[in-house]
C-alpha cells in the first residue's frame, strides 16, 4: 500500500514540475517530486505497520473483556450503533444538501 501510494500521479507534482521548469530549475522540481513520492510511500508503510501492530495489541486487550459486555443491553448497543451512526450521517448530509440548495436558490 505504501509503495503504491508513492507511485500514484499527483496533480500537485505536475504543478511543481511545471513551476520548476518555468524557473529554469527542472532538475530541482524533479527532485522535489521524487522526495514527495518517497516520503508518501514511507509514511503509508509506517502507518500500515502501526495499524497492524496496534490491531494485534487491541485483539489481546479485547480478549479479556469485562463481564458486562456480554449482557443483553451491550448486545443491543452493538446491533444498533452502526444503524444509528449511518442515520446520523444521512441526516447531516441531507441537511447540508438542503442548506446548499436553499442558498443557491436565493
Amino acid at each position: 500500500m505504501g509503495f503504491a501510494g508513492g507511485l500514484v500521479p499527483s496533480p500537485s507534482a505536475v504543478v511543481v514540475l511545471v513551476g520548476a521548469a518555468a524557473l529554469g530549475q527542472a532538475w530541482f522540481g524533479l527532485l522535489l517530486v521524487v522526495a514527495y513520492g518517497v516520503g508518501l510511500a514511507l509514511t503509508l508503510t509506517v502507518a500500515g505497520y502501526a495499524v497492524v501492530k496496534a490491531g494485534s495489541a487491541m485483539t489481546r486487550l479485547l480478549d479479556r473483556r469485562p463481564r458486562w459486555t456480554a449482557g443483553p443491553m451491550a448486545a443491543l448497543v452493538r446491533r444498533t450503533a452502526p444503524l444509528g451512526s449511518a442515520f446520523a450521517v444521512v441526516v447531516l448530509g441531507a441537511g447540508l444538501v438542503f442548506k446548499g440548495a436553499a442558498s443557491a436558490l436565493g
